[in-house]
């Protein structure tokens, strides 16, 4: 049996990340295969400015509920693709507003079809589990919105003493 099962709820976080791993390997694979130059680490940020228009960083960082420098880290890659443009916005001169570049749209066309291949793919596999794992996911999300998981974790040891 695999040991990361085995340990069961301890390694719980290294079970995700090898998930995580597996799941970039293959998509970074059907990248390369299909000739389109593109990482994986992109994808959720280059389709977020695809589909809302000119988006700032900000606003970015809260709908996908990662940090600004994670945030700045992807568009500067983007921006050096030439996938996104930036400018400044009109109302407020501070925010930087992300739109998709000519290759940026140029791209999207080749990468629609990876994409929708990925979501079937995970469709079906998600309707083969006993248990949904979006759910279950967005069911621990949601616990740990409310209270994160140092504090947990500190509570526990806490009762222990």
């Amino acid at each position: 049996m695999d040991f990361m099962a085995e340990m069961a709820e301890l390694a719980l976080a290294s079970r995700l990340r090898r998930l995580s791993d597996l799941y970039w390997q293959g998509v970074t694979a059907t990248y390369r295969q299909s000739g389109v130059d593109f990482d994986v680490r992109w994808a959720t940020i280059f389709v977020l400015i695809a589909r809302q228009g000119p988006v700032a960083v900000m606003e970015i960082a809260e709908r996908l509920g990662i940090t600004h420098p994670a945030v700045i880290q992807v568009i500067n890659e983007l921006e050096k693709r030439d996938l996104i443009t930036s400018a400044k916005s009109e109302q407020d001169g501070r925010k930087r507003l992300l739109a998709l570049s000519e290759t940026g749209q140029a791209m999207l066309p080749k990468l629609q079809p990876l994409w929708d291949a990925f979501i079937s793919v995970n469709q079906e596999m998600l309707g083969n589990q006993t248990h949904n794992l979006l759910t279950s996911l967005q069911e621990m999300e949601d616990q740990l919105a409310k209270r994160n998981f140092y504090d947990r974790i500190q509570d526990q040891l806490n009762r222990t003493k």
